[in-house]
């Protein structure tokens, strides 16, 4: 068995979820047994994970986080809670589980979220593009790149034409703790006829109506949580969207798209796709940011830049197999 450990709600961890289950399919797929350790609160994921037919446990998440190890059951453990909420206390949930000499790898984040130890798992996975960096990391072994980025297995088909299609896909993340999609709708009335606004399984009901009721009132068309976002970006000619994990999706749907980042410090982490001319990343606290969305949006709507083809979907297949390889399932 491996174990998957991910956490999610209003605040962190709806893409990290879906990495996971996404990796768990993959690791089922070549004949591993994954299994899903979840938060006794995660009910929505853990429904999806009962009906794939995957094992799980649910538990009472820390403080501290090294708390958990108690917890878990007998078994190699894959992390991915790399996210600057809960990384300050990761090294020691690491430490816990090695004392319980079990077989541990970490799926880290970039930038200020990277996992920097000093307890040494026996992998860390960096499944990002731009992510091919050789610094020394504080693991036994390291793999790492765009081609272990974790998508569902629909991604592995040749996208739609941009020609054929003619929506702006708008997707904040899953959560969007930071009321991005509130600017973000204010911001492209204009293009609202055109849009298509996905709003995220972890945005509160009450919040996920009025933003519905939002986007209905400037034309937009609504998707309220789906499991994928494939079909809505086989659509989409361009996308904004937030910091998280849907600028893969974007990557290997070879849509155009711009990155709409709460403040500065997020900015950091998309410097691999500005600097691949894949897309626009702005600051939402900018004075001029509305000005700047719009501007961005038509540019992107003009781009068919040339997007790299190590993110094919892929991924979840490569780290699958390396995972069944290094703990021996």
């Amino acid at each position: 068995m491996i174990w998957l450990r991910c956490r999610l709600g209003l605040q962190i961890g709806t893409g990290h979820a879906a990495r996971c289950f996404s990796l768990a399919k993959a690791i089922a797929a070549q004949g591993g047994n994954p299994g899903f350790i979840l938060d006794t609160d995660a009910t929505g994921f853990t429904r999806r994970v009962i009906a794939a037919g995957f094992e799980h446990v649910a538990i009472q998440p820390g403080p501290p986080l090294a708390s958990e190890a108690n917890d878990y059951p007998e078994g190699p453990v894959v992390l991915d809670l790399s996210n600057p909420v809960m990384l300050p206390e990761l090294s020691g949930l690491v430490a816990a589980l090695k004392t319980q000499a079990r077989h541990v790898a970490v799926i880290e984040g970039l930038d200020h979220e990277a996992y920097k130890g000093p307890a040494k798992p026996d992998l860390v996975i960096t499944p990002y593009l731009g992510g091919e960096s050789e610094r020394a990391r504080p693991a036994k072994r390291w793999i790492g790149g765009g081609k272990f980025a974790v998508l569902g297995p629909e991604y592995s088909v040749a996208p739609t034409p941009l020609a054929d299609r003619d929506k702006i896909l708008v997707m904040l993340s899953g959560s969007d703790p930071w009321h991005l999609t509130e600017k973000v709708l204010t911001s492209l009335v204009e293009f609202g006829a055109r849009l298509l606004l996905v709003l995220g399984g972890s945005i509160p009901h009450d919040r996920a109506l009025k933003l519905a009721a939002a986007g209905e009132a400037i034309g937009a068309e609504i998707i309220e949580a789906p499991d994928s976002l494939h079909s809505a970006f086989m659509r989409a000619r361009a996308a904004v969207i937030g910091p998280g994990l849907v600028k893969y999706e974007a990557v290997a749907t070879q849509t155009p798209f711009v990155i709409v980042c709460p403040d500065g410090q997020y900015i950091g982490a998309q410097s691999a796709f500005v600097s691949a001319g894949l897309a626009d990343c702005l600051d939402s606290g900018a004075p001029d940011f509305t000005t700047s969305l719009a501007k961005a949006l038509y540019a992107a709507l003009a781009r068919t830049p040339a997007f790299p083809a190590i993110i094919d979907g892929q991924g979840a297949q490569r780290l699958a197999t390396e995972l069944i390889h290094a703990f021996g399932e």
